[in-house]
């Protein structure tokens, strides 16, 4: 090895910056003290041990340092901050479609599905049945050394799922001796308080080593009542209201058009007059939709911008040297999460939940028939009655979560030669339970809510004098509120009860070595083979298993019902990487290397798929690399994508036939497809936003397909020490996309196509409001991205002022463009948010500036995310301008003192300047009214740390 490849290999090592818009580099090289020279090491995006600190793919690497620094507790707080972060992963700030305390990373904006996560370079087995990922939080963060991010397609080096790139979390080594770290942080509201305790125990011995790791942290909730952005949910419907939904508390009745009593009212709906007894129809009033006085419920007061979550870790690391040449290692993590959500009170639609509330109810004044459901066949429709059930208390659910992941392996040389050998085998285990209050009991609710009378005591009595109904406590579902209603209300309550497991078992076989030589080096060869068995189950209690046909309808409110599912496949792979150094030290060519890569993969489910993989390093001079590669990549359907029994779910959806005309349906003749029964120039409109749609899995599934292709320049000049420059290019595209359709694309679709595969899926009553859209699986899209990232770091030391660290690091989306199904128009996503996919800003960056002196140490960090534009951004008919949302700056900033080396003290202020997030809109999102998945929802957060070393 040269004297200039020792140079920049130290180089790099030495420039790794502590933050996470860090030095873009390799692995830092390890310096071996049992021999000559540097330490051979297999980084990621290979499995070919190189020295070389930069090699032909990109990768960042967040080091110990940058994670001490950003006062993160939890590494999801951590990675989705990164540039490379696009989309709509979750994280605890989802309460809505969340509250499992989990945190999935999402590269480029693909899904974290298509992102793979390693722990030492090995998969880890405990993939989420909902979210198809992996829960980064679970992995504790006083063991991690470092993280690899790499920053493209992987397929042929670790077969599926490494689509967008891999994040790879590296262990410390053992050391002998111990440390304690406490942590404590609190909002400048004086909320959301955090706990944390860590402790690690190391010993090294002469044959051995072995490292334990305990971590326990808790995050209390913030409710939306305590933030101005999220207190109330404010619609943009036309013009911006403080509005919410038509199911409130006093409720929402409504009368057929024509009838009796939309005249006797002069208006369609009607709701209690506040206070009144709702025993006559003088007790009514119209319901008013605009305006500052409307009448909809702000179910924002109830609800989270934070999710409360506790977690405990236990990992184990440790080796033992059997002989010179086995060596047997052992990896052991545990994790218990506790996490949960809190919407607000349940909302009872008669028609959705199939409940007739009949004109012989003693309390209903206005002398007709509400809600019911007609069957597939016909029925009489009647009219909806919508209303809040306050007196039943929020819904809320309580996630229990045990994570487990066992490593057990053998490895070591061969003979005298550089040939290596390891052979493992894994098992990954994610158990959950859920309970989740806050629901009526339908099969009760008929009767309570049905035919009534009042006996000879005076007293009012379920069913009729011919036939009263037993144990059944009559409930005044016109005013909930009076006298003994709550009491009534609890008798017909019920919860229900969710568990899911998914495992993974894993062997795998490796060896890598020198083939023979070249002029310029050796040509080196890693070979492998490994088995793998997926299995996932998901079972939902009695009272919330979906019934045919339409799967909308269970024991409980619609949107709980799913039905149970279980699956497995396996996997069986070969893979081969060649490593081929062709030039060193040549006329233009300082060295120029090439290898290559290919992996079989045959899957049970649907067959098998070979990828390949080729890269190019070329240094045309000691100081610049120019690198490319080529990758091939797959995503094999998962379990849920497979076997997902149909599941209900509450869609947020834009009705394209609000306000219909007849001048609209001779202009689009397609609308008649997507508005099936709704009367034109009738005003219509959906109650409510939400909607209920049906999930479905399709065992039928073809994996996602596509390649990647990535190009550029890592650029450290010998004349200014301590300064890296590098620019990576990317192009992703991928086919035959997994896909449970959104069902605004849905609706899109149908208008822009007229396919029947599209509006056959969207079901009305006869009033032409939604009954129901069906969301199927299926291998339909296509999507191309592509973009480039940008890093700079530069490290300045001074005897007298200190040492100085900077660092900028950016990615920018040049186009995200995605194709629903064949023949769809194409849709370019780039510096949007979309419902279905998330948020894609057109720039995300971050910098800082870390200073180091002594004992004293400083950072200064910010996190740039550009402005995104909504489009077609309210509910008026056809199509509104874009909705431009400005671009945000966070600020953070930590101070930190090292006492006799052993004691290091830092505090911190995360979002210095307490940006609050931009407002979205509560009818383009789902929680909050803004982009949880991308804005800090907290504000201003303080922390202080104190670790202390025990030799």
């Amino acid at each position: 090895m040269s004297n200039d490849s020792v140079r920049r290999a130290v180089h790099t090592a030495l420039a790794s910056t502590a933050a996470i818009v860090a030095a873009q580099s390799q692995v830092a090289v390890a310096q071996d003290s049992a021999a000559d020279g540097l330490e051979e090491v297999i980084v990621t995006g290979t499995r070919i041990r190189r020295v070389d600190a930069e090699t032909a793919s990109p990768v960042l690497t967040v080091d110990r340092d940058a994670i001490a620094n950003s006062g993160a507790t939890s590494l999801g707080d951590l990675l989705q901050s990164l540039p490379a972060i696009a989309g709509a992963a979750t994280n605890p700030s989802v309460n809505n479609g969340g509250g499992t305390g989990e945190s999935n990373i999402e590269l480029r904006g693909l899904g974290a599905e298509r992102t793979l996560v390693l722990l030492n370079g090995r998969r880890l087995g405990f993939n989420d049945y909902i979210t198809r990922a992996i829960d980064v939080n679970a992995i504790p963060v006083n063991m991690i050394e470092r993280v690899d991010v790499l920053k493209e397609g992987a397929g042929a080096i670790y077969g599926s799922d490494a689509v967008a790139g891999v994040v790879n979390f590296i262990t410390r080594k053992p050391e002998n001796g111990a440390e304690v770290g406490l942590d404590y942080g609190v909002s400048s509201e004086d909320d959301g308080e955090r706990q944390a305790i860590s402790l690690s125990l190391g010993a090294v011995g002469d044959r051995g080593s072995l490292l334990l790791g305990l971590n326990w942290n808790k995050q209390d909730s913030i409710s939306a009542a305590d933030r101005d952005f999220s207190r109330n949910a404010l619609y943009l419907y036309g013009s911006v209201f403080e509005g919410g939904s038509s199911r409130a508390p006093t409720g929402r009745i409504f009368f057929d058009a024509g009838s009796a009593l939309a005249t006797q009212f002069g208006c369609g709906s009607v709701t209690r007059v506040a206070g009144a007894a709702g025993s006559t129809t003088a007790d009514y009033r119209c319901f008013v939709t605009s305006g500052a006085n409307a009448d909809f419920y702000n179910y924002q007061l109830e609800n989270l911008i934070l999710t409360p979550q506790e977690r405990g870790n236990v990992f184990a690391l440790g080796e033992y040297q059997i002989n010179d040449n086995v060596t047997a290692f052992a990896e052991f993590m545990y994790n218990r999460t506790t996490s949960g959500f809190k919407i607000a009170e349940l909302p009872f639609d008669a028609r959705s939940d199939r409940v007739v509330i009949p004109a012989n109810n003693v309390f209903n004044p206005f002398g007709i028939d509400f809600g019911g459901q007609p069957d597939q066949t016909g029925g009489v429709l009647n009219p909806n009655l919508l209303v809040r059930l306050k007196a039943l208390g929020n819904r809320r659910n309580d996630n229990s979560t045990n994570v487990s992941q066992v490593n057990l392996g053998l490895k070591g040389p061969i003979g005298d030669s550089s040939w290596q050998w390891d052979v493992y085998a894994g098992y990954g285990r994610q158990e959950r339970s859920t309970e989740t209050d806050g629901y009526l009991f339908k099969p009760s609710v008929a009767a309570a809510f049905g035919p009534n009378f009042v006996n000879g005591q005076g007293v009012v009595t379920c069913g009729t004098p011919t036939a009263p109904i037993a144990e059944c406590t009559p409930v005044n579902i016109f005013n909930l509120d009076a006298p003994g209603q709550a009491a009534a209300l609890s008798t017909i309550t019920a919860s229900y009860n969710q568990n899911q497991v998914s495992t993974t078992k894993l062997a795998q076989a490796n060896a890598n070595g020198t083939l023979f030589s070249l002029p310029a080096g050796d040509v080196q060869l890693a070979i492998g083979a490994n088995y793998a068995e997926y299995f996932t189950f998901f079972n939902t209690d009695a009272n919330t298993q979906a019934l045919p046909p339409l799967f909308n309808s269970c024991q409980l409110s619609g949107e709980t019902c799913s039905a149970d599912a279980s699956g497995e496949y396996d996997v069986s792979e070969l893979y081969a990487e060649v490593f081929v150094p062709v030039l060193k030290d040549a006329p233009g060519a300082y060295a120029l290397n090439l290898s290559a890569g290919i992996r079989y993969s045959d899957y049970s489910t649907f067959g098998d798929t070979t990828n390949a993989t080729f890269k190019v390093e070329y240094r045309p001079i000691a100081d610049l690399l120019v690198r490319a590669s080529y990758s091939e990549v797959f995503r094999a359907p998962q379990v849920i994508d497979l076997f997902r029994g149909p599941t209900a779910t509450a869609s947020q959806f834009n009705d394209p036939c609000v306000g219909l005309t007849s001048a609209a349906l001779a202009a689009t003749p397609n609308l008649a497809l997507v508005c099936q029964n709704v009367a034109p120039d009738t005003g219509f409109s959906q109650p409510n936003s939400q909607i209920d749609g049906l999930f479905l899995g399709n065992p039928n599934l073809d994996p996602e397909t596509g390649d990647v292709l990535t190009w550029g320049l890592v650029y450290e000049p010998s004349a200014l020490r301590g300064l890296s420059m590098s620019v990576d290019i990317w192009k992703y595209s991928l086919e035959d996309v997994i896909t449970a359709l959104d069902v605004n694309f849905i609706a899109d679709q149908c208008l822009a196509t007229g396919n029947a595969a599209f509006c056959g899926l969207i079901n009305r009553f006869p009033d032409g409001t939604i009954l129901q859209i069906q969301q199927p699986t299926f291998n339909l899209g296509s999507l191309e991205t592509d973009g480039v990232d940008v890093n700079v770091t530069y490290r300045l030391s001074t005897e007298s002022i200190g040492d100085f660290r900077f660092a900028i690091n950016a990615t920018k989306i040049n186009s995200y463009e995605t194709v629903g199904a064949p023949g769809a128009p194409a849709q370019d996503i780039v510096g949007t948010y979309d419902r279905q996919f998330g948020n894609y800003a057109e720039l995300r960056g971050g910098a800082n500036v870390g200073w180091s002196m002594g004992p004293f140490e400083a950072m200064l960090s910010a996190r740039y995310i550009d402005g995104i534009r909504l489009t077609d951004p309210d509910g008026a008919p056809g199509i509104q301008p874009d909705l431009q949302i400005p671009s945000l700056t966070y600020m953070d900033l930590m101070l930190g003192y090292t006492w006799k080396e052993n004691t290091k003290i830092q505090i911190g202020v995360d979002n210095l300047t307490d940006k609050q997030p931009p407002i979205l809109y509560q009818n383009n999102v789902l929680n909050a009214n803004t982009d949880v998945e991308t804005y800090d929802t907290v504000g201003r957060y303080m922390w202080a740390k104190i670790v202390h070393k025990f030799n």
